[in-house]
């Protein structure tokens, strides 16, 4: 009989792989001691093992490894724009469509933003009771947990604003407390400055941003960077900006700025020569604890 369950589930996983062992479990006498009942207990075993391995498999679908500097996620109720947003964003070839619950697993793509790499991730939408447990929200809240800060995504239409006004309060409900914007999708709608309004009043302490598909995106870009706190600063050797910058936290002096690049050279510091809105003029002489602003040009000079 072992070898004839070990058959029939070769080859299978997940859901398939138990339907086949329980409907093998009612084909089995129903003894519970003797060599039925150790039989039982063992399909048992397997039926276990498969849910808790199924269980994995399906979670580790909706873990996405970070990228870049940072991880946003778009959150928002099914069809309020996230996909669109993602892939002119990101121009990661994600599914549209005018109906509801287009994603289906978390979906993301990288968008440079003045130089900076940030995540972006599409989660499937959520519904109301998602803390509980319904469309899966338990594991997209997860997600949204997980991550460095999260854009709600409310569309400019009566159902999907009220719709996105509820999925707020379920993110609100798990206590996840992370930097957030919003920002109003499908603005090309006639009443998209009204639902702007009331985001504001809805949302009070957030940024609001409004956005359309086609047009310029860069109020979206603008506000995702100004959530997260952090600035661009740029490695200029001999006047020459490096094609990459360094991004540090708000605030950040020259020392933090020397110490993410390498941290040996502090002992071998000199001088810095600043250019940007930080300096005074291009190319100020500053020392170790200068305060570095977001777009700043950095020279160093290091002792041999």
């Amino acid at each position: 009989m072992r070898r004839i369950v070990k058959r029939r589930i070769e080859g299978t996983e997940g859901t398939e792989r138990i339907r086949i062992l329980r409907g093998l479990l009612n084909e089995f006498p129903g003894y519970t001691n003797g060599p039925y009942g150790a039989l039982r207990k063992w399909v048992q075993g397997l039926i276990d093992e498969s849910a808790v391995r199924r269980s994995v498999k399906h979670q580790e679908e909706f873990h996405v490894p970070k990228e870049g500097c940072a991880q946003v996620v778009l959150v928002g109720a099914p069809n309020s724009g996230k996909s669109t947003l993602l892939r002119e964003l990101t121009h990661r070839p994600v599914a549209v469509g005018n109906y509801r619950f287009t994603t289906l697993r978390p979906a993301a793509g990288a968008v440079s933003i003045g130089g900076a790499r940030v995540q972006l991730v599409d989660l499937p939408g959520l519904v109301v009771g998602a803390r509980g447990g319904a469309g899966g929200g338990r594991m997209l809240l997860a997600c949204v947990r997980a991550a460095d800060a999260l854009l709600y995504c409310l569309p400019a239409e009566r159902e999907g604003f009220a719709e996105g006004l509820v999925v707020a309060e379920e993110v609100r409900g798990a206590n996840i407390n992370l930097p957030a914007a919003v920002l109003i999708t499908k603005a090309d709608l006639p009443e998209a400055q009204v639902f702007a309004t009331q985001a504001a009043a809805a949302f009070p302490s957030l940024p609001v941003a409004i956005t359309s598909q086609g047009e310029d995106r860069s109020p979206v870009t603008n506000l995702i960077w100004n959530m997260l706190g952090f600035i661009r600063v740029w490695p200029a050797p001999k006047g020459q900006r490096a094609t990459e910058p360094t991004i540090l936290p708000l605030g950040a002096t020259v020392q933090r700025f020397i110490d993410e690049i390498d941290s040996r050279w502090l002992e071998r510091f000199r001088r810095a020569r600043v250019t940007g809105p930080s300096a005074q003029f291009a190319g100020q002489t500053v020392g170790l604890s200068h305060a570095l602003h977001d777009g700043d040009e950095v020279d160093l000079a290091l002792n041999a």
